[in-house]
């Protein structure tokens, strides 16, 4: 008997039985009345809203529920996405929705994509490699009511990567910038408060991005020589290392004047830097609005497998360099002699719309969804 129920109940009739339920529980669930409710609904964090959904939250006016759960999702939290996905009038989302590619939402409803980056950098989506079928990418967005963009030259990018008509794709800029226009003496002060010994050092923050190979992450090693690098940093220079959050290994040993602080907020640390150092990473966007410089180390440029929209690195906001020795020159000359021009130029291109006014224009679409 208890082999017989062994086998009845392998991997694979347990996944058919597990997909049997699941759509008589959406079937349910679309019994039910669409409820005047925006959704919040992320994978980014367990438990809370990120800075880009969170502005949004905290603005709006009106019933909200959120939904967050980073991936992957159990048996048990699943009919609860199903349950709110279906019976709330705006689903307000900052990355993926795996559910709407096999669910079609109900009449009435709107998917609003508001995602977490701004710009457009490098390449995602349907314009990379990915362990989706171009047919999954696809059906993940095809339902989206509106996806907010930084300008009107991203409409097109973001159009392709997600596989939708141009005319969805709205430039009513990004959330989360907002702060950035009104925060940023706070920002700086909470860094300093934390770590009075940065007062009157020139501080210069190195935050690269990760690396993948086929659409998996590998481990990057920045071919920098950490302790020649320390010695040659005057006595008023500090590097602080930021790693991207999902690089969870250290590339780097503290030394007096290099400091990982991986823990910390990057927004903050980007707001109290002299110049940024960073490679692939959207976090130039943050720079760009903060008026912080930034040099580009990109060792591995001709081997980075993602891609880019502009032209890289003509079109960037500031100096590339690929080999090690002439970061720290490079990071000098970007301190006494920012880019202007070229970072205005960068900023009018990929994020005219962050104005300081993007969470008032998102608002006020959803908003007019409910009524």
């Amino acid at each position: 008997m208890k082999t017989l129920i062994k086998k009845l109940l392998n991997a694979k009739n347990r996944r058919r039985i597990l997909e049997l339920l699941n759509k008589i529980w959406c079937a349910f669930c679309r019994c039910l009345p669409v409820r005047n409710r925006v959704l919040f609904f992320t994978i980014r964090a367990n438990g809370r809203l990120l800075d880009n959904a969170k502005a949004v939250y905290d603005a709006l006016d009106a019933k909200k529920a959120v939904f967050a759960h980073m991936l992957p999702h159990s048996n048990k939290i699943k009919p609860l996405a199903y349950y709110y996905l279906l019976t709330s009038r705006v689903i307000v989302t900052d990355d993926y929705v795996r559910y709407v590619r096999y669910t079609k939402l109900r009449k009435g409803q709107k998917l609003f994509q508001i995602w977490h980056a701004c710009g457009a950098f490098k390449k995602f989506g349907l314009d990379v490699q990915s362990k989706r079928t171009a047919d999954e990418e696809k059906r993940t967005h095809s339902q989206y009511s509106a996806v907010a963009v930084t300008s009107e030259e991203c409409r097109k990018h973001y159009a392709g990567a997600f596989g939708i008509d141009e005319a969805v794709c709205l430039p009513i800029g990004l959330p989360r910038t907002d702060r950035l226009f009104t925060e940023k003496n706070e920002m700086r002060a909470r860094v300093f408060e934390k770590h009075p010994e940065f007062i009157n050092k020139r501080l210069y923050l190195y935050a690269p991005t990760f690396r993948e190979e086929n659409g998996t992450q590998k481990e990057y090693n920045p071919h920098i020589d950490w302790s020649k690098l320390s010695g040659e940093l005057c006595s008023d220079e500090i590097l602080i290392i930021r790693r991207h959050p999902i690089m969870k290994y250290r590339f780097c040993e503290d030394y007096p004047n290099i400091i990982d602080l991986s823990d910390e907020s990057t927004l903050d640390l980007t707001a109290a830097c002299d110049v940024l150092i960073t490679d692939y990473s959207s976090v130039i966007y943050d720079a760009c609005l903060l008026d912080v410089p930034t040099v580009f180390y990109c060792p591995d440029y001709r081997e980075y497998e993602r891609g880019f929209y502009l032209k890289f690195p003509d079109d960037l906001p500031g100096e590339m360099v690929s080999e090690n020795e002439k970061l720290l020159s490079a990071i000098r000359n970007a301190k006494e002699n920012p880019p202007v021009d070229r970072i205005e130029k960068f900023r009018s291109g990929q994020i005219e719309a962050c104005d300081g006014h993007a969470t008032e224009r998102a608002v006020e679409l959803i908003e007019s969804w409910l009524k």
